[in-house]
């Protein structure tokens, strides 16, 4: 069964059902997504949760093997699995997925995240397959003259009320980005906690270095000018920014080019297509993927799960991406990794 966004809370809501595969261009959209099932799954007696990363089929066919035998004598479980690529391709994949639905287990509830998902898998023999074993949702990005009603929408939510001006500009700053804009309406809501007031545009000047901050930054590594880079980098350090807050956008913005360098359509502005495409020609494809390995790595590093000093790996991830040869986080990798076990 095929669910559209706006009636996917209502749907879970209603019941919920053995398998979903969640897909689309908006990460923030599709977390929020998992999330919504996992919360009600939890309330309805689901205690046990797991989360696993797929990347071959072998590892696929060990997990319905697994939730099959398991499911007799475990607690309520939820299956969160990340697919890194495409597995339902193979026949022999969708015959094993339709095999473990039959068996119809109560006690286990599966969630499927995919793989960078593109507009023209719609009409793939595999996803009309999947359709009927699983409910399916795709979260499509939102249209960039849509932004700012979204944003006017979650401002609402956060019980923010702000002017047309600072709805306007926190579009533009966050250009599309909507975990950036999530981020921001969030610290305008703590600024203005139990006031009744409009916000208006100078409030954001409060806020706004975080933002327009990422995006030069990452803009100048994209042209390549690494002095004004190092610059740039010394003085967003001084306020006090943590990287984590930065890596999520460069992190959006780098995804979006590498669909650019894939071929598939991303809605990009004709400002940042134009980068866009000074990126994919100087450092390609396989540049692009290793720069997002490095965002990775320097999200592990924030949350504590590896080693390093994340000033210095955000430095080196944006001086490769001005084409400067620098060492990467994923060399290093191997020797930064915290063994909780030793």
């Amino acid at each position: 069964m095929n669910v559209t966004f706006d009636k996917f809370p209502l749907h879970v809501k209603q019941r919920l059902d053995a398998v979903y595969f969640i897909a689309g261009n908006e990460l923030l959209l599709e977390e929020e997504s998992v999330a919504l099932v996992v919360a009600e799954a939890q309330s309805q007696g689901f205690t046990e949760t797991v989360f696993l990363e797929i990347a071959r089929a072998e590892e696929w066919y060990d997990l319905l093997s697994d939730a099959s035998s398991r499911s007799l004598f475990a607690a309520k479980r939820l299956i969160v699995v990340r697919l890194t690529r495409n597995i339902f391709s193979s026949q022999k994949a969708q015959s094993a997925l339709q095999d473990w639905v039959r068996e119809d287990v109560e006690e286990t509830i599966m969630i499927l995240r995919g793989w960078s998902w593109d507009y023209r898998f719609r009409t793939a023999a595999w996803f009309k397959t999947l359709c009927t074993l699983a409910t399916t949702l795709i979260v499509e990005s939102v249209p960039t003259k849509q932004v700012s009603h979204w944003i006017r929408g979650r401002a609402q939510a956060l019980g923010l009320n702000l002017s047309t001006g600072a709805i306007t500009e926190l579009a533009d700053l966050t250009d599309g980005n909507l975990y950036a804009a999530q981020q921001e309406l969030e610290k305008l809501r703590l600024l203005h906690l139990n006031e009744n007031q409009t916000v208006d545009s100078s409030e954001l000047t409060k806020i706004n270095w975080s933002i327009s901050g990422v995006f030069d930054l990452f803009d100048t590594a994209c042209k390549g000018n690494v002095v004004k880079l190092i610059s740039m980098l010394a003085a967003v350090r001084r306020e006090g920014t943590q990287p984590l807050l930065l890596v999520g956008a460069i992190a959006s913005q780098l995804r979006k080019y590498h669909d650019l360098a894939c071929g598939r359509r991303t809605r990009l502005t004709s400002n940042r297509r134009r980068i866009g495409d000074t990126v994919v020609k100087r450092i390609g494809r396989a540049g692009l993927e290793s720069l997002l390995i490095d965002c990775a790595h320097l999200d592990s590093q924030q949350k504590g799960i590896m080693h390093g000093d994340s000033w210095l790996a955000l430095e080196s991830l944006l001086l490769n991406l001005a084409g400067y040869r620098n060492r990467t986080l994923d060399t290093d990798a191997h020797q930064l990794r915290i063994d909780y076990e030793s």
